[in-house]
């Protein structure tokens, strides 16, 4: 069980890699802007999709990267988490791959924040490190394969 367990961990990882950089770098324009002004994009476009993708696409990485390190730290993973997004952002300037926003920057951010908290909940409920990463394999297989089921039948009918 053990084993179909981090299997199916390390699949779903694999996956919600490959979905977060087609997301953020090939399923955009060409085209290449920048906003500066925090909150702008939000108070433009109030609480859309997009913003809601922004937070949603990276409480996976927070959850994954406080699963991966050995000995937690909280300032650590923010900034893991904020110089991911930082890099996306820059990368997506420097190729025409979209807007490069700060708004993106803070609900990334705010997105692994969230995925940090659920890492916490999971630690405190099971409080060994080994069984919360068998918990997070629950969880990443739970949410995980519906999503790759779905992508997949986008995929096939598209």
């Amino acid at each position: 069980m053990k084993r179909f367990l981090n299997i199916g961990y390390w699949i779903v990882l694999l996956f919600y890699s490959y979905l977060l950089i087609d997301t953020v770098f090939f399923a955009r324009d060409a085209r290449r802007s920048i906003n500066l002004i925090p909150f702008d994009m939000i108070a433009e476009q109030d609480f859309t999709l997009n913003v809601w993708g922004n937070i949603l696409m990276f409480i996976p990485l927070g959850l994954y990267f406080a699963d991966f390190l050995k000995k937690f730290s909280f300032w650590k993973l923010l900034g893991c988490i904020m110089g991911t997004s930082l890099a996306i952002e820059i990368i997506q300037y420097i190729f025409k791959r979209g807007v490069s926003d700060i708004d993106d920057l803070l609900l990334n951010t705010a997105g692994g924040v969230i995925g940090i908290i659920i890492y916490l909940v999971c630690k405190v409920i099971v409080k060994e490190k080994e069984r919360v990463h068998v918990a997070i394999s629950i969880l990443s297989l739970v949410v995980g394969v519906p999503i790759i089921l779905l992508t997949i039948i986008l995929f096939v009918n598209n």
